[in-house]
């Protein structure tokens, strides 16, 4: 993703150039994860005043690591809230009308990136967030580790799964049989 920056002994006061690098990765990772516009956006705030508020306390070396892991947390965080008040559905769907890229860098139609979305929807949230971070944010498996607060094996294993997850039912979705569960 990045090399290691030591941001905070480059810039200890300068955060608008720490949220201007990181804003767009943040709520597009946040969207994606999600589904809904107006929780990434608040999300990705809330990433970013926990940050100001901690950033003198920062050890980390990469910056970048540290803002998806609150990210993350944060998404956790409401995502379990939301399930407690709804139950076991999923949250709101992300519109295919995004403006953002999708993970695979190869899609051209509209159609096979309502199917991708779809199926990523129907992946538990670990297998999406992996994939969402290494496929199309492109972070390093360390990264990956440090953001999810999981081991590099674990991460590594667990991305295989999550592909062969969403072969399994992409394949299964394109020759038209039904849910694979």
């Amino acid at each position: 993703m990045e090399q290691k920056d030591k941001f905070i002994e480059k810039h200890p006061d300068d955060f608008k150039d720490l949220y201007d690098r990181y804003v767009s990765r943040i709520n597009d990772y946040l969207l994606r994860m999600s589904g809904d516009p107006l929780l990434a956006e608040e999300l990705t705030q809330e990433t970013f005043y926990r940050a100001l508020v901690n950033l003198r306390s920062f050890k980390g070396e990469t910056i970048g690591p540290w803002l998806f892991r609150i990210a993350h947390n944060l998404f956790i965080d409401e995502y379990r809230q939301r399930r407690r008040l709804v139950g076991d559905e999923p949250l709101e769907t992300l519109p295919v009308s995004s403006g953002a890229e999708m993970p695979e860098k190869y899609l051209d139609s509209l159609e096979t990136q309502k199917k991708v979305q779809m199926i990523l929807r129907k992946l538990p949230e670990n297998y999406r967030a992996l994939l969402l971070l290494r496929d199309h944010l492109g972070l390093s498996y360390e990264d990956i580790a440090v953001t999810t607060g999981k081991s590099i094996t674990t991460v590594k294993v667990t991305l295989f799964r999550a592909r062969a997850r969403f072969r399994e039912l992409y394949t299964a979705e394109v020759s038209g049989k039904e849910d694979i569960k």
